[in-house]
C-alpha cells in the first residue's frame, strides 16, 4: 500500500489529472488538449501514462469519443476533489499574504437566516470587504447532502434528518419557534381568537415531504383532529412561500416565527393568534468531520459562535 501511495505522489501529475476531466467534460481527447494547450500525442501520452499509475483503463474507446467507465468516473470526482483543494490553496495563500478575500458556502435552513446567519455575515463582511459569501437556502436533508459532495462549507440545519449523524460536527445554537401565517386578504385574519381546528378547510404551503417542519404541522393537524392535507403545495423556499401567501386569500403555511415577525412588520402576511404546543426541533452548526475549512468558513464560524455567546449572555441577564 505506501508503494502504492509513493507512486501516485511521485508519478501522478496535475495536469493528468486536469486531463482527465477534460476528457470527461469532452467525450474527445482532440477537444481535451486543445482546452489544455496540448498536442494531441502529448494528451495520448499522459492519458496512458495516468492509467499505468492507476492500474485501470479509465475510458472505454469508441468510434465517436472516449466515455468514463467505472473507474474513469471515480478518477473524474476525485480529480475535481484536487483541482478544487489545488485552487483552494492558491486562494487561502494569496488570502494570507493580503488578510483579505477568500469565498464561503454556507447551506441555512429558513429560521436560521435572522437569528444566526445575518449578524455573523454582517461581521465578517465587516471584516474583510472582499470576502464572497455563497449562501443556499433549503431543507436539511438537502443540504446535508451538498456538504457530503463538498458543495457547501458549512451547514445550519439539522442531523437528525440524516441516518449519519455521526458523520458530523454538530454544534448546537438554537430553538427554532414556529407561527402560522396567512395572505392578508384571508377572512381568517379578521378574527381575534382562533384555533388549529379552525384552519380545517385551509389549504396549505408545506414543506417537502420527512423535513422536520412538515412531521411538526402533520401532527399539530392529527392533535387537532385534521387528518389531511387540503391541496398542499411543497416548497422549501421563503421567497416562493411568502409569494403565494401575499397573492393568496385562502392559503396559509407554517413558518419560522423570526420569518413571519419580519414579513408582518413589513405588512406582506399576517401572524394567526394560534398558539401550538409543540415547537419545531433544535438546529445547530454543521461540518464534516475531519474536513477541511478555509480561513474564510473559519471566520464565519468564529462569528456565529461569537453572536451565539452574545445572545446567551444577552439572555442571561434579561
Amino acid at each position: 500500500m505506501i508503494g502504492n501511495i509513493n507512486t501516485l505522489f511521485g508519478r501522478l501529475r496535475l495536469k493528468q489529472l486536469n486531463l482527465i476531466i477534460a476528457i470527461g467534460k469532452h467525450n474527445s481527447l482532440r477537444k481535451a488538449a486543445a482546452e489544455l494547450a496540448m498536442t494531441q500525442s502529448a494528451a495520448s501520452k499522459a492519458l496512458r501514462e495516468a492509467e499505468l499509475i492507476l492500474g485501470d483503463m479509465l475510458f472505454e474507446r469508441r468510434r465517436d469519443g472516449l466515455y468514463a467507465n467505472q473507474f474513469g468516473e471515480c478518477a473524474i470526482n476525485y480529480a475535481h476533489i484536487i483541482r478544487k483543494d489545488v485552487i483552494a490553496l492558491s486562494d487561502e495563500l494569496r488570502e494570507i499574504k493580503t488578510g483579505q478575500g477568500g469565498r464561503i458556502r454556507v447551506g441555512v435552513i429558513m429560521g436560521g437566516v435572522p437569528k444566526v446567519l445575518k449578524d455573523a455575515i454582517n461581521k465578517v463582511c465587516g471584516l474583510n470587504k472582499d470576502i464572497v459569501v455563497e449562501i443556499h437556502e433549503s431543507t436539511s436533508a438537502t443540504m446535508l447532502g451538498m456538504l457530503n459532495s463538498d458543495k457547501l462549507d458549512i451547514v445550519i440545519g439539522r442531523t437528525s434528518v440524516s441516518q449519519h449523524a455521526d458523520n458530523y460536527d454538530y454544534i448546537h445554537l438554537a430553538e427554532e419557534d414556529v407561527s402560522i401565517v396567512s395572505g392578508n386578504g384571508n377572512p381568517l385574519t379578521r378574527k381575534k381568537k382562533l384555533a388549529l381546528s379552525d384552519l380545517k378547510d385551509a389549504r396549505w404551503l408545506a414543506y417537502p415531504q420527512r423535513s422536520p417542519l412538515n412531521i411538526l404541522l402533520k401532527q399539530e393537524l392529527e392533535r387537532a383532529d385534521i387528518n389531511s392535507f387540503t391541496s398542499p403545495i411543497e416548497t422549501a423556499s421563503t421567497f416562493v412561500t411568502i409569494t403565494l401567501l401575499s397573492g393568496s386569500d385562502d392559503f396559509v403555511a407554517l413558518i419560522p416565527s423570526d420569518i413571519a415577525s419580519f414579513f408582518a412588520a413589513h405588512g406582506v402576511v399576517t401572524v394567526l393568534p394560534i398558539q401550538l404546543p409543540s415547537r419545531s426541533q433544535p438546529f445547530g452548526l454543521i461540518t464534516r468531520k475531519q474536513g477541511n475549512l478555509s480561513r474564510a468558513a473559519k471566520s464565519l464560524i468564529d462569528a456565529i459562535l461569537a453572536s451565539r455567546e452574545m445572545t446567551r449572555m444577552q439572555g442571561g441577564a434579561s
